[in-house]
C-alpha cells in the first residue's frame, strides 16, 4: 500500500475515534434520558393522603395558568392539550451533544403531571387541578449542573420567571432552584408578586455538595411559598432541607407522569411543589376575587398539623390541604401566636403563707363537715326518736299487720244450679 494512502487511512481512523469520544451520537444521549414507564392502575398513596378530587365539585383549577420552571415538559397522554406555551432557556452542555428531548431528566414532566394531569380510564393517577393550563420554562438540559452548589444560575431562573409573567401565569412553580442570590432574581420575584402571581419554590435537598447552611432561592425570598417533601410515613426525610419551609407535601416515592408515556416514582422536594402549586390553582380558581397574598395566607392557614409544632423548621405550617384550601371560611387578618406561658417564681415566705392558708382552709372545711353531720344526727334523734318508740320502731308508712284467723276446713263451694233455699237439688 502506498505510504500516502496508509497515512490517509490512519488519520481518518484517528479523527473518527476522537469524534466518537468527544461527541457521541444523539441516539446515545437519548438513551441516558428518563425512559417512558408503564401505566399504573392503583391510586397512588399521595392522592389517597390529600384527596384533591374532593374539591373538584367546587374547583378544578379552570382559568389558571401554572408555569413550571424546570427541565421542560414532554408529551404525555394525560398532559395532552395542557401545555399552552413553552421556552427553552437551558444552556448548551459542552460535555455532549443534546438529546433533542423536550425533557430528558423528567422533573418538569413529573411536576406538570402532579399539577394538571387529566383523569383517564384504568389509571389511578391524576393531577391536583386537571383543568389548569401549563407553561413550560426549561432551564436545565440533559444534565443537572455539577460541582459546588449543584444549582442553576440565578439569571436563568430570573429570565424564566419574567417570561412566565409575560405569558399570563397566575402561579409559578420553581422545582429547580439555585443556591445563589442575585439582584436579577430578586427583581423577577418582586415583579411576580407585584403582578399578583403566587410563587411556589422547592427548598432542595441535603447532599455532599449541597450541605446544611446553603440558602435555597427563590424559596428564601419574602412572599414565596417554600415547600419541602414528605414520604409515605408522613415525615420528612434525612435529605430534607430544614430551611425556609412554609409547607410540606408528598415528595418522596411519589408516582407521577414520565416523559412520553407511563408513570414512575420520583423523589425530591421538587415534586412536592407540584402538589402545592396545584392546590393554589384550585383555590385561585374558586376564590376569583382573592389576591395572591390572600391565597398564600389561605393555603398556609388551612394546612393540616404536622408532627412538629406549627412553624417548625422541618414542616412549616404543616401539610398542604387542597380541600380545605378551597372550602374553608377564613376570618380577615393574619394569624398571631399566643405569647409563651410565663411561670411566676414564689419566694420561700410566699410559699409558706400559701401552705398555711391551704392547711387552714382544709381544717375549716373538715370542721364544717363534722358539725353538719352532728347537727343532722341530733335532729334525727330529737324529732323521730319519740315516734319511733311509740311504734315499736316500726316504719311509720306501713300499717301494723293484723291477725286474720282462718277456718281449719274451707267452706264448700256454692252450687251453681242448686236450690237457693239450701236444699239439695232433685235427683241427688
Amino acid at each position: 500500500m502506498p505510504l500516502k494512502n496508509f497515512l490517509r487511512l490512519t488519520l481518518a481512523a484517528t479523527i473518527g475515534g476522537i469524534t466518537l469520544l468527544v461527541a457521541p451520537h444523539p441516539v446515545a444521549a437519548q438513551q441516558q434520558c428518563v425512559q417512558p414507564g408503564a401505566e399504573i392502575t392503583p391510586v397512588p398513596w399521595a392522592q389517597q393522603l390529600l384527596s384533591p378530587d374532593r374539591a373538584w365539585p367546587m374547583s378544578t383549577g379552570a382559568g389558571q395558568r401554572v408555569a413550571v420552571v424546570s427541565t421542560g415538559i414532554a408529551t404525555h397522554p394525560q398532559l395532552a392539550g395542557r401545555v399552552t406555551d413553552s421556552i427553552d432557556l437551558a444552556p448548551a452542555d459542552p460535555r455532549s451533544d443534546p438529546s433533542g428531548e423536550a425533557d430528558c431528566l423528567g422533573t418538569g414532566t413529573g411536576v406538570a403531571g402532579i399539577v394538571a394531569a387529566r383523569s383517564i380510564d384504568s389509571v389511578g393517577f391524576h393531577g391536583v387541578a386537571p383543568d389548569a393550563r401549563l407553561l413550560s420554562a426549561k432551564v436545565v438540559g440533559d444534565r443537572f449542573p455539577t460541582g459546588a452548589g449543584e444549582s442553576v444560575a440565578p439569571a436563568l431562573l430570573a429570565s424564566a420567571i419574567e417570561w412566565a409573567i409575560d405569558r399570563g401565569a397566575t402561579v409559578i412553580a420553581v422545582p429547580t432552584i439555585t443556591y445563589q442570590d442575585s439582584t436579577a432574581l430578586r427583581q423577577a420575584v418582586r415583579r411576580a408578586l407585584d403582578n399578583d402571581v403566587v410563587l411556589v419554590a422547592a427548598t432542595g435537598e441535603l447532599t455532599r455538595t449541597t450541605p446544611l447552611g446553603l440558602t435555597p432561592y427563590p424559596a428564601a425570598y419574602d412572599g414565596v411559598l417554600g415547600v419541602s417533601g414528605i414520604g409515605r410515613d408522613g415525615l420528612v426525610t434525612d435529605a430534607s432541607r430544614p430551611e425556609h419551609v412554609d409547607l410540606v407535601a408528598p415528595g418522596y416515592e411519589v408516582l407521577t407522569t414520565l416523559p412520553k408515556a407511563g408513570h414512575g416514582e420520583m423523589s425530591a422536594s421538587a415534586f412536592a411543589t407540584g402538589y402545592v402549586a396545584g392546590t393554589v390553582a384550585l383555590a385561585r380558581s374558586y376564590h376569583r376575587g382573592a389576591s395572591a397574598a390572600d391565597i398564600v395566607r389561605r393555603v398556609r392557614a388551612t394546612a393540616a398539623p404536622a408532627p412538629d409544632s406549627e412553624g417548625s423548621a422541618n414542616y412549616g405550617q404543616g401539610l398542604v390541604n387542597p380541600y380545605q384550601a378551597v372550602v374553608e371560611n377564613l376570618v380577615p387578618g393574619d394569624p398571631a401566636e399566643l405569647p409563651p406561658m410565663s411561670r411566676t417564681t414564689m419566694s420561700r415566705q410566699e410559699r409558706a403563707r400559701a401552705q398555711a392558708q391551704a392547711d387552714s382552709d382544709e381544717l375549716a372545711f373538715g370542721l364544717a363537715g363534722a358539725a353538719a353531720a352532728l347537727a343532722a344526727a341530733v335532729t334525727v334523734a330529737v324529732v323521730f326518736g319519740p315516734r319511733g318508740r311509740r311504734r315499736g320502731w316500726r316504719s311509720g308508712l306501713a300499717e301494723a299487720p293484723q291477725d286474720r284467723p282462718e277456718d281449719e276446713l274451707p267452706e264448700p263451694p256454692v252450687e251453681l244450679f242448686g236450690d237457693r233455699s239450701g236444699r239439695p237439688s232433685p235427683g241427688r
